[in-house]
């Protein structure tokens, strides 16, 4: 079985049966007129077509649901029992996997925190299999299974299905984990990277897909950001784009695990705030005194709690990121710029001196129409958006 056999389990049988799942996913309830009028489609096909998808199990139809217009007309919903994707997300720290039905809802999901960095690759596949494991036998009742996503922290080749490098995690190099995955759970199984996974998840659960140009910045033991420009998630060529982390910004020789020097990954990540606060601490005063081993996250909470050292080092920090995202916005001019929600954990003032660093950044051609957001949504952001993935290419004809 390869990616491609996704092909076998597509839920819509023509066009028209796509276009209709695609305006049921995004405007549910909407009444038969309502596509009619959405689409241009002649009522007849939507009609017929909809009985179709009706019969199948794939809609539901519940009177007086749709309240546009001066009539409550029958609306039209994807039905989440047809089917459902098992995904998961896998980092250098942690474990995340949803079931998601076809109707684009998280039934079940599991966190699993685990140094996946100091494994052999061996172990890092026996436990992601083991979290895909989990998550399926959470699916006794939720239909028949489209597929499994695995949404990887690195650098893919998705047409081969292979995970190339994660800076993050040395020992995951060029590892063919789609073949692996299929093999063992006898179900296609579609590779996307982190960037790709997050900002569509975002793009759905916070922005309802209404944005057409936005940026989503990560922020965690490495940095990346995922685009969304005119419409199309953008992952360049190779799926190589995105990898905002090994932008340099500094002259010092800082090394970072990419191989090059520099990088803002090295010197603004979660990992540098922890590296820098671990080195800064001998003779300080500090609420990080006394730890034997200091995290990011730990270094962002102090900073939260007003620690000068820690203050310090964050609004270092992000400065650095503040400038990069700023390079960014000037090149893509994007609507929204929607920070990971761990930069809210650093407290409000270094949030606004973030923020205050992009904007005066970014040129005042931009600055007029650029709108900034800290996500809201804590968890389960890549494993949902990988779901969403293999659900969107499911209901194409």
């Amino acid at each position: 079985m390869s990616i491609d056999k996704l092909e076998n389990i597509k839920i819509a049988d023509n066009g028209t049966q796509a276009l209709i799942l695609r305006i049921v996913r995004d405007l549910n309830p909407i009444s038969r007129s309502g596509i009619v009028e959405k689409t241009g489609q002649p009522h007849a096909a939507v009609s017929r077509s909809t009985s179709i998808l009706l019969e199948k199990g794939v809609l539901t139809e519940e009177a007086h649901t749709d309240t546009n217009g001066p009539r409550r007309k029958r609306g039209l919903q994807l039905n989440g029992n047809y089917g459902y994707v098992l995904s998961v997300e896998y980092g250098p720290d942690r474990i995340e996997g949803v079931v998601t039905n076809t109707a684009y809802e998280i039934v079940e999901k599991i966190a699993i925190s685990i140094d996946l960095a100091s494994l052999p690759q061996t172990e890092i596949i026996e436990q992601v299999t083991k979290c895909i494991e989990q998550l399926q036998s959470k699916t006794r009742s939720c239909g028949i299974c489209l597929g499994i996503a695995a949404v990887d922290p690195g650098i893919i080749d998705s047409d081969k299905g292979t995970s190339i490098l994660a800076s993050t995690i040395e020992e995951w190099k060029n590892v063919p984990i789609v073949e692996i995955l299929e093999k063992r759970f006898k179900l296609p199984v579609k590779l996307l990277n982190t960037g790709i996974s997050k900002i569509r998840a975002v793009d759905r659960l916070e922005l309802n897909n209404a944005v057409e140009n936005f940026i989503y910045i990560e922020y965690g033991t490495g940095i990346a950001c995922g685009l969304k420009l005119n419409g199309t998630y953008i992952s360049g060529h190779g799926n190589l784009a995105g990898e905002l982390g090994h932008l340099r910004v500094t002259d010092a020789q800082i090394p970072c695990s990419c191989g090059g020097v520099g990088c803002l990954e090295a010197v603004a990540s979660l990992s540098a705030l922890a590296k820098n606060a671990s080195q800064a601490i001998a003779g300080k005063s500090s609420i990080l005194a006394g730890q034997k081993q200091i995290s990011g996250v730990d270094v962002i909470r102090a900073a939260a709690e007003h620690d000068r050292l820690a203050s310090r080092i964050v609004d270092e920090a992000f400065e650095k990121i503040g400038i990069a995202v700023a390079g960014l916005v000037n090149i893509l001019s994007p609507k929204i710029v929607l920070f990971d929600n761990t930069i809210e954990e650093a407290g409000p003032e270094a949030v606004t001196m973030l923020l205050r660093t992009l904007e005066k950044s970014v040129l005042i051609s931009h600055q007029s129409q650029l709108e900034t957001k800290i996500s809201s949504i804590k968890s389960h952001l890549g494993a949902f958006g990988g779901a969403a993935s293999v659900l969107d290419e499911c209901i194409t004809a």
